[in-house]
């Protein structure tokens, strides 16, 4: 009688133990499909790689930020999409970070941002004019943004090198800088036929939008015939 208890106090032991290891597991699975389910929410439902910077979930943000840490200029763009609307400071700090890496949006914000009235100075700009792509660094050096025209810079334009360019939005850009240079009180000496070159290009360009178009056909008439300068935005 004495044994047949023990056995059953044994059973009952070994049964509670069971049942005390299922629960566990029970727990601990019940813990780890929270866990990624929490992670898959962090991550949102589509790969960071897919998602539009400026929409980033938290984790893509994280990964981001790490990534940028790291020095790599992609992240730093993302995280610039990212903060612009949100903390437009940080999104600064990210600007000048990838900038100064050669990052070309970056380096085409700080040019286009700079003096007064932006966030970057004139210094920093010309700073980073040997690392920005052709047309925006010329653009700026003709006046096209916080610094007055540089006039060696423009005397020594040579359209021939220009034509070609894939770039049909900066090519336009700087055609019409140079021409309403041209027009200017400063600008007699610059080249004529040059800038007209350049404005007819720009006309030929379909996918630059019609009134940046139209906009280089009057300016290109009025070198022609040498007349006096009406107001054009270029910008």
């Amino acid at each position: 009688m004495q044994t047949m208890k023990i056995e059953r106090k044994t059973m009952a032991c070994a049964l509670a133990a069971v049942m005390l290891l299922a629960t566990a597991a029970g727990g601990a699975w019940y813990f780890q499909r929270l866990t990624e389910r929490e992670r898959e929410l962090e991550r949102g439902s589509v790969p960071c790689a897919q998602q539009a910077p400026s929409r980033f979930s938290p984790y893509c943000l994280a990964q981001s930020q790490a990534a940028a840490g790291r020095g790599d200029r992609a992240a730093m763009a993302a995280l610039v999409e990212y903060f612009d609307q949100r903390q437009p400071a940080e999104a600064v700090r990210w600007t000048r970070a990838a900038a100064k890496l050669g990052e070309p949006r970056a380096l085409s914000r700080v040019l286009s941002s700079c003096g007064t009235a932006g966030p970057f100075t004139v210094d920093e700009a010309q700073a980073l004019l040997p690392a920005a792509p052709a047309l925006e660094a010329l653009n700026f050096r003709l006046g096209g943004s916080c610094a007055p025209a540089d006039m060696e810079a423009a005397r020594a334009l040579v359209p021939a090198g220009l034509l070609a360019a894939p770039d049909s939005a900066g090519l336009c850009k700087v055609a019409l800088r140079f021409g309403l240079l041209r027009l200017s009180r400063d600008g007699a000496q610059l080249d004529s036929q040059a800038a007209q070159q350049l404005l007819a290009e720009c006309e030929r360009r379909q996918q630059v939008p019609a009134a940046v178009r139209k906009e280089a056909e009057t300016v290109r008439q009025m070198l022609a015939r040498e007349v006096n300068p009406v107001r054009i935005s270029v910008d």
